[in-house]
């Protein structure tokens, strides 16, 4: 196994970095493993897929990648069963997205799938575009009438908000990516991102040992937690921000893997349960800090 010689975030020297797991979803040369930093709390894939290997992973396998991941029910491989699977997402983000951005105005989301977040959003009188490395997706976002954007660097407008959700994660380079986030922003707008939360209960409480096969992605650079974000988010200046808490899956969710050792769960016992069971266990993880997911809300300094 390659060993690093430095943290890839904070460049902590090799002896305050550990292997946390040689488990990694998706390696089949079986020749990485996830890092984690004692100093700033970074997880990070070692080796990094170099840039030649991500591109054909995006732009060939990811759809494929996702759906066997996923499952059939989750529609990686048809828009509109993809759109439909992810209206629940869309309905929990609306919570806290409802409370940072503007009436009106234009939004731009990166990694925009299947559109599932901008269409809806486009039903409510926002201006949506959308980047997408995906041929897949991108092909169905342009015949829906999507502005589209092949890439960061060739996105020539400003937007009220910009957005990505389980993006930041799949970046080599996060900080300058979110530095270039922010420069897309129109004065007061804002920058909100979703990322899954290293400390989700599946593996810190429950400690279930197929979702950690399953859950450290050859997908991803990094995992993140409350603390090694904030200590990328530090690294950016003159902007102000906020970290929030949320849970997207459920007790039927956990209560499979527990049984189970697989996903699939979601809703599957909510008539027996009652959502306010579901909803009272949620908050609980939330409270606690072991969620899965993390929001990210920035803005520019003035």
């Amino acid at each position: 196994m390659a060993l690093p010689t430095q943290c890839n975030l904070c460049f902590e020297t090799a002896e305050n970095q550990h292997v946390l797991t040689p488990h990694v979803y998706g390696d089949v040369d079986k020749n990485h493993a996830f890092f984690k930093c004692a100093v700033c709390d970074a997880i990070y894939l070692y080796p990094q897929l170099n840039a030649e290997q991500e591109y054909k992973f995006y732009a060939k396998e990811f759809e494929n990648f996702m759906g066997n991941r996923a499952g059939e029910k989750a529609g990686w491989n048809i828009p509109e069963k993809h759109i439909q699977a992810n209206e629940q997402q869309f309905q929990r983000r609306w919570l806290y997205l409802k409370n940072h951005i503007p009436t009106s105005g234009k939004i731009l989301e990166m990694g925009c799938s299947s559109g599932f977040m901008l269409f809806p959003l486009r039903e409510k009188g926002y201006h949506c575009s959308g980047i997408e490395p995906s041929g897949y997706f991108s092909e169905y976002l342009k015949s829906q009438d999507i502005p589209l954007f092949e890439n960061i660097e060739s996105v020539n407008e400003t937007y009220d908000i910009v957005m990505h959700f389980f993006v930041l994660e799949h970046v080599r380079d996060p900080l300058n990516f979110i530095k270039t986030n922010l420069k897309l922003l129109k004065p007061n707008g804002k920058l909100i991102i979703e990322i899954p939360n290293a400390a989700d209960p599946l593996y810190t409480i429950y400690n279930i040992s197929e979702f950690e096969k399953f859950y450290w992605s050859i997908a991803h650079h990094w995992y993140f937690t409350e603390k090694s974000i904030s200590y990328l988010l530090k690294e950016v200046p003159n902007i102000s921000y906020r970290i929030l808490r949320d849970q997207r899956y459920d007790l039927s969710n956990h209560m499979i893997w527990a049984r189970d050792g697989k996903p699939g769960g979601m809703g599957r016992f909510s008539d027996k349960l009652g959502e306010n069971f579901n909803e009272a266990y949620k908050k609980t993880l939330i409270d606690s800090g072991y969620c899965d997911t993390l929001v990210l809300i920035l803005e520019n300094g003035n």
